[in-house]
């Protein structure tokens, strides 16, 4: 049964699970809900927990961007499959990354709320976007595999967000979510790493114990958020090497400048 509520007031989210659906109109009624960006109050059903106004303000990536990385190009017209330098100079594992959304407010704040509050329900409205920004980019895939946290950074959050995103998008898409990548070691965060440094980071960060899971596949490989692609990148060249017939990595949002 599909859950009623949608909101982003955590109490509300965690008790709703237990509760009917009459229970919950009840619990709409004592606990307004409030968009995830702004705080205005919000109508029973809101995607990604967003006023419509924030909602309008989610950036699809520039339309002159790298056909591999997705980062802004800045070639007035370049021609269809145009590769940025860094590309052509060091193609990364992946075929393509593709994003929904640019990674900007307010979609940074809907990325919080199912990566560090919990709100679970994001990950299936996100899935849904991406579903519906993408369209027939996800066409022609054998299987989805979300990048995969370390055991324990997995059990002190809970939670997995890519995997709450890649779960809904497989079933969408009507595709096996493959959980078939696992992090050797836990890493250091990457947020306030460069691409270089993060690269170092993730080197053999990840492996796949049974090869046979990727080989020949066409895969999606599925995270939350591309900032200099190195993490996607790392995990795609496991599954390269384990036989992958082709890696589309896929993410909500890309941040459209390297750090």
């Amino acid at each position: 049964m599909t859950p009623l509520v949608y909101e982003s007031h955590p109490f509300r989210v965690a008790v709703s699970r237990r509760l009917g659906p009459s229970c919950q109109r009840f619990l709409r009624l004592l606990l307004p809900a409030s968009c995830l960006s702004c705080g205005r109050s919000l109508p029973g059903s809101a995607p990604l927990g967003l006023c419509a106004a924030c909602h309008g303000r989610l950036a699809p990536l520039p339309r002159r961007a790298c056909a591999v990385c997705g980062l802004p190009l800045a070639a007035a017209d370049p021609p269809p499959g145009y590769a940025c330098g860094a590309c052509r100079e060091q193609p990364p594992q992946f075929d393509r990354l593709l994003a929904a959304w640019a990674y900007q407010e307010p979609l940074d704040a809907v990325v919080r709320g199912l990566k560090f509050r919990r709100l679970d329900y994001l990950g299936r409205h996100l899935a849904e976007g991406i579903a519906g920004a993408l369209g027939e980019e996800l066409a022609g895939f054998d299987a989805v595999i979300p990048v995969p946290l370390h055991w324990r950074r997995h059990l002190a959050r809970g939670y997995n967000q890519a995997e709450g995103i890649a779960r809904p998008l497989a079933a969408r898409l009507g595709l096996p979510c493959l959980s078939a990548l696992s992090r050797r070691r836990p890493t250091p965060r990457q947020t306030s790493l460069g691409r270089d440094e993060r690269l170092g980071n993730l080197r053999r960060a990840f492996e796949i114990r049974d090869p046979r899971r990727a080989r020949g596949l066409r895969l999606l490989l599925v995270d939350d958020v591309a900032t200099t692609g190195a993490t996607l990148d790392a995990a795609a060249a496991v599954l390269r090497r384990a036989g992958a017939a082709s890696v589309t990595a896929v993410v909500a949002g890309r941040t459209l400048r390297l750090p």
